[in-house]
């Protein structure tokens, strides 16, 4: 379970709040885990994730932009990163769900979370 901390604000409440969301739908899927349905919540958070992506990158790309974060290339680059994983989760969920799937997904996106 991930939970909220100082560490991972970022001081803009639009981008934090995004962060926020994310880590629920993280600790969701980790309860999931613990109940043995995880197949079953790793459809619905790789549905989240593919439309969250997106929208939070654009909103925090667009933000570095405006303050002129000096982290916005690696930044970018680590958010390109990530949707061409998830892009690969998608492609891999057209073939079923399986195990390996659901733990991956969780520990990349929580490592994500806390690392980014």
């Amino acid at each position: 379970m991930i939970q909220w901390n100082d560490t991972l604000a970022t001081g803009h409440p639009v981008v934090d709040n995004d962060h926020k969301q994310l880590i629920k739908s993280l600790n969701e899927l980790d309860e999931a885990l613990k109940r043995g349905a995880g197949k079953e919540q790793v459809v619905a958070i790789i549905a989240f994730l593919n439309q969250y992506t997106r929208e939070h990158f654009y909103r925090e790309e667009t933000y570095m932009t405006k303050v002129g974060c000096p982290s916005r290339i690696e930044n970018c680059a680590a958010h390109a990163a990530l949707i061409a994983k998830l892009d690969g989760w998608v492609k891999r969920l057209e073939t079923g769900v399986n195990t390996s799937l659901v733990l991956e997904v969780y520990r990349e996106t929580s490592q994500w979370i806390q690392g980014h």
